[in-house]
């Protein structure tokens, strides 16, 4: 499996922000964020504004929870960036991720909203263990995001691995 090549040059990995517990009748798929994740969301929305973040498309999982976080990057970025959603990226593996975004080539930033464990595999399998272990030592947390740039192809290896750097982790 190829990890990611370019483009984007640049990946924002957003986990949704704390959602509520599901009632007994309620759909996983249906859960809202709870009152501290919808803070968080507005928290780390302004904190990538802040930093000028800016990615030109935020695609995302169809389900409420992320489509709420999704919607405050949305806001606190200006309501400049194209969202897209798709059912496809809830619950789904890292590889579903992967052929999305390789599937999008005319966009040099993509913030991508989803779910664990697939987003924390996805940086995983990015960055590499001990980048990993260093930003995130107790797993990936709710409204996390990892901003990751493309360094380069690792030439002389025999499938020129793409090469991606951690620049941040934020949490609220």
């Amino acid at each position: 499996m190829t990890p990611i090549t370019p483009p984007p040059h640049r990946l924002f990995l957003v986990r949704h922000a704390q959602a509520v517990w599901p009632e007994p009748t309620m759909r996983d798929y249906d859960r809202l964020l709870s009152a501290r994740g919808e803070i968080d969301a507005g928290h780390i929305a302004g904190r990538l504004a802040a930093a000028g973040y800016k990615p030109d498309l935020i695609l995302s999982s169809s389900a409420m929870r992320c489509r709420q976080t999704a919607d405050a990057a949305y806001r606190a970025l200006g309501r400049t960036p194209r969202v897209q959603f798709s059912d496809d990226l809830y619950q789904a593996a890292p590889i579903t991720y992967i052929e999305m975004i390789e599937e999008i080539d005319s966009y040099e930033s993509i913030m991508v909203v989803g779910h664990n464990p697939g987003i924390e595999e996805i940086l995983l399998m990015l960055i590499g263990y001990e980048a990993f272990n260093r930003a995130c030592p107790y797993g990936y947390p709710t409204a996390g995001v990892a901003v990751l740039d493309f360094t380069g192809l690792s030439e002389g290896k025999p499938d020129d691995s793409p090469q991606w750097k951690l620049t941040e982790f934020l949490t609220p």
